[in-house]
């Protein structure tokens, strides 16, 4: 069907004029210098390559193509003539006759399809649509200024803003037989937003010569991001003069992009692909046992295990339901050398050893990380644990000193206010320690007054933990197994909290422990630590949020999209879930479209 048959049937194009004149009588000459009728036609509504086709009352054409609109260095073809386009024009009244008053002049075109392609991928067929406008000018005073009247207003005047142009949808039925409703070719909130940042780009390089660089620098409101798809990502790449906004909506599987230039697009992402897994510890189930929770763990979405401890028999039969198998074990935790190297465990403030006085339980038996030996003890532990039968990678876990400030909702349990380093806590302070930092700054960290903001001192027992770490991880990855770690929520937190650097090390992932409740925040405090590591770890590595289970039970799915929808490659369970929650959890898994690794 012809374009021009849709449009007419929708509505007669009649401009009323009590003076009609036409001045103009050649083609392709610039006719809105007349009184003219305009049309504007974007098929594949990217808002680059489009057609504009005049008409005064005369019938006189001035039709061309344009490769991007004037705002963006624009270029208009006038060699470009639509071919078999046929006009119609009608004047109730008489031409260039002022002494008369006349009523209107009505225009008719038909335009053929045909000639309206370049390559589009958009053909013109039902359920389609194309951008489209209509513009009279009109000369009210001789010399100027023109008026302008369109049919869906741009905002400006300026009617080369194909974004804010009308739709045009074709359905295949015929006139009064049923009514259709507009299908819009994109999600509206993602697609205004979009083009409102690419305006708020060239208002900013038209003052300051530049383009924003990151979305926080849109200062985008609440009121602008609550249409958005929950899961919806704003992706911002710029340098001086050139950029791309980018918001990919993984519900519909699609990425709407724009350019400096203008020109817009969608391209189809696929489906988003995420691994989740469970923290463990070995019991007494019996084969049959272990074969049904390992084939609901693979049915509800679960990709592997981290297992505490190692059993050949529970690996074996972890791996032979499709799931991956993980040593989990404790780094600088380690109570077996107790014996054989007493002098290897960290001392604290006060002088007293976690060989013999450990901080807050028992079982807080930290190594120094300084001390000559330990860092290749380590390392040799788990290249073995890696070469035991079915295990596919090792799992780091207590990878830090002792916790010099506890999370706030233990601090009960001891009864202790750690508003401050608490000397008793604030660990190593060995003498191995001690002389190599004077060796390095020429001071004595007992002799420090305020240890805890010398950030010599902080930074070189972070530095002494990583040192370990890439240790233990070039041994494991040139056994080509995977390495990865449970690390505190958050790098800003692990660093002040355990002395812990996680965001410098180069394991394959991190699990940051998210336990919201022990730090009596809700489950929104999820997202924003996602998002810290994410962006610490800029795409070297995965983030899989790390959740109590029992934390987030009240609150399953809120939890669940605060970690994913800030970038999470998946999550990871501790202390649950049950069945139930495991149906639920696939439950979710299959709403949000995500695909199980």
């Amino acid at each position: 069907r012809d374009l021009h048959r849709v449009v007419r049937r929708q509505r007669q194009m009649c401009i009323r004029d009590r003076d009609i004149k036409a001045r103009l009588t050649q083609r392709d000459t610039i006719i809105y210098y007349d009184n003219d009728f305009e049309v504007f036609i974007d098929p594949d509504s990217d808002g680059h390559n489009y057609f504009e086709i005049e008409t005064n009352a005369r019938g006189v054409i001035f039709d061309l193509m344009l490769d991007k609109p004037y705002r963006s260095g624009g270029n208009f073809m006038v060699q470009w003539d639509c071919p078999g386009l046929k006009t119609a024009i009608h004047c109730e009244g008489t031409l260039n006759k002022s002494k008369d008053k006349d009523k209107y002049w009505s225009v008719e075109m038909a335009i053929p399809h045909q000639a309206l392609t370049m390559n589009f991928n958009n053909p013109l067929k039902a359920g389609n649509t194309w951008r489209i406008n209509f513009s009279r000018v009109q000369w009210l005073k001789e010399k100027g200024p023109e008026e302008n009247w369109v049919w869906t207003p741009t905002g400006r005047i300026d009617m080369h803003m194909p974004d804010r142009w009308g739709y045009l949808y074709f359905v295949d039925k015929k006139v009064g037989t049923s009514q259709d409703e507009l299908v819009y070719p994109y999600n509206q909130a993602i697609y205004k937003l979009l083009w409102a940042m690419f305006y708020a780009q060239q208002d900013n390089y038209s003052k300051q010569h530049n383009y924003l660089r990151a979305t926080e620098q849109f200062f985008l409101t609440d009121k602008e991001l609550k249409d958005l798809p929950a899961d919806a990502r704003i992706a911002v790449e710029a340098t001086q003069n050139t950029y791309q906004i980018a918001i990919t909506n993984p519900a519909e599987g699609v990425r709407y992009v724009i350019n400096n230039e203008g020109r817009f697009r969608t391209e189809k992402i696929p489906a988003r692909e995420v691994k989740n897994w469970l923290w463990m510890r070995l019991n007494n189930r019996s084969d049959a046992e272990w074969q049904k929770w390992f084939a609901l763990l693979k049915e509800c979405g679960i990709s592997g295990v981290m297992f505490e401890g190692y059993n050949e028999n529970i690996y074996r039969l972890c791996k032979e339901a499709g799931l991956e198998a993980h040593y989990w074990k404790w780094t600088m935790n380690r109570r077996e050398l107790l014996d054989k190297h007493p002098d290897w465990y960290a001392v604290n403030r006060k002088g007293e050893s976690c060989h013999d006085k450990p901080a807050y339980v028992d079982y807080y038996r930290f190594l120094c990380p300084n001390h000559q030996g330990v860092a290749e003890y380590l390392a040799e532990d788990y290249v073995k644990e890696a070469h035991k039968p079915y295990v596919d990678g090792v799992h780091l876990d207590y990878v830090r000193m002792p916790d010099v400030i506890l999370p706030v909702s233990l601090w009960k349990n001891y009864g202790i206010e750690q508003k401050e380093e608490l000397p008793e806590y604030d660990y190593c302070y060995c003498d191995v320690c001690r002389e190599l930092f004077k060796a390095k700054t020429g001071q004595d960290p007992l002799e420090l007054k305020y240890p805890m903001e010398n950030q010599s001192w902080i930074n070189f027992r972070l530095d002494a933990i990583t040192r370990v770490v890439d240790a233990i991880t070039k041994a494991v990855k040139a056994d080509h197994k995977a390495i990865s770690a449970a690390v505190f929520p958050g790098p800003s937190m692990a660093r002040h909290m355990v002395r812990q650097d996680w965001g410098e090390w180069t394991l394959d992932a991190y699990y940051p422990m998210i336990y919201n409740k022990f730090y009596y925040e809700g489950p929104e405090w999820i997202g924003r630590s996602v998002k810290e590591s994410v962006e610490t770890v800029n795409g070297r590595a995965k983030i899989y949020a790390g959740l109590m289970f029992g934390d987030i039970k009240d609150n399953f799915e809120e939890a669940l999209d605060e970690a994913y929808n800030n970038g999470a490659s998946g999550v990871s369970f501790f202390d649950g879930p049950d069945e139930e929650y495991l149906h639920k959890f696939k439950a979710y898994l299959d709403k949000r479209g995500f695909v199980v690794k």
